[in-house]
């Protein structure tokens, strides 16, 4: 059997990341590699220019999502300005406030893609080379060094992550349980059920025991954090077989 740290997100609105083109900034309908491992090291205190240990958390963990709610889309409009490049080079303002005071900013516009009440139900385990153990994370998640949040820093979470350790032989028997949720959150459920499909890395020791669909690359790996900076992986989707929950 393989230990996994299982826990739920849920954020009135979030934002996952996915390829940003010009003045469109889209989201994934489920947390990315680098959200979950970025969640994690919020809550054991890592700064985002502690490169190292980003790159040790990556190494130690696989992480798995399954997409209970897909909630809606919602399209925010976002105008930002911003001092020009030349200006901030030639002046060496000391604070935003001057730099833009030292010549008309540039306005930016985008088009900044969330989604509204969506529900997920994550999972990390440890791969063959970890220096962490899952019971130090459940503790950092109950009790976060950092404010986590979903995606953006506007994206207050809206339930605490209840994060537990669980022993099972698959990745779909660790994910099969339905959510436990407050009795005022029972109308996220969609009409047909909570949704069975998993987003997950590969594998290491044990079986997914999921019904195969599909495979994509995506640039979520291997985090620089402090330049934003990330490699491709591999994300395998896998339906959860039916049957009776735990």
């Amino acid at each position: 059997m393989t230990s996994f740290l299982r826990f739920t997100i849920f954020a009135p609105l979030a934002s996952w990341g996915d390829p940003a083109v010009g003045e469109i900034r889209g989201s994934w309908d489920r947390p990315s590699r680098s959200a979950i491992l970025g969640l994690i090291a919020a809550a054991l205190g890592i700064p985002r220019e502690d490169d190292a240990g980003h790159l040790r958390l990556d190494s130690s963990l696989g992480t798995a999502v399954r997409l209970l709610a897909p909630g809606t889309p919602l399209v925010d409009y976002h105008t930002t300005q911003n001092p020009k490049a030349s200006v901030v080079k030639k002046g060496k303002p000391s604070t935003r406030r001057i730099a833009l005071a030292l010549d008309e900013p540039a306005t930016a516009l985008s088009r900044r893609w969330l989604r509204q009440d969506a529900l997920y139900s994550a999972a990390v385990w440890l791969r063959p080379n970890a220096t962490i153990v899952l019971e130090r994370l459940t503790q950092a998640l109950q009790a976060p060094s950092f404010t986590l949040y979903a995606g953006r820093k506007a994206n207050a979470l809206g339930l605490p992550l209840s994060p537990s350790v669980v022993m099972a032989d698959s990745l779909a028997e660790a994910l099969r349980d339905e959510p436990l949720l407050p009795e005022s959150f029972t109308a996220l459920r969609p009409r047909e059920g909570w949704g069975m499909e998993v987003a997950h890395d590969a594998c290491d020791g044990f079986e997914p025991a999921l019904v195969a669909e599909r495979s994509l690359s995506r640039r979520d790996a291997a985090p620089v954090r402090s330049r934003w900076q990330f490699s491709d992986r591999t994300v395998y989707y896998g339906r959860i077989p039916s049957g009776p929950s735990r």
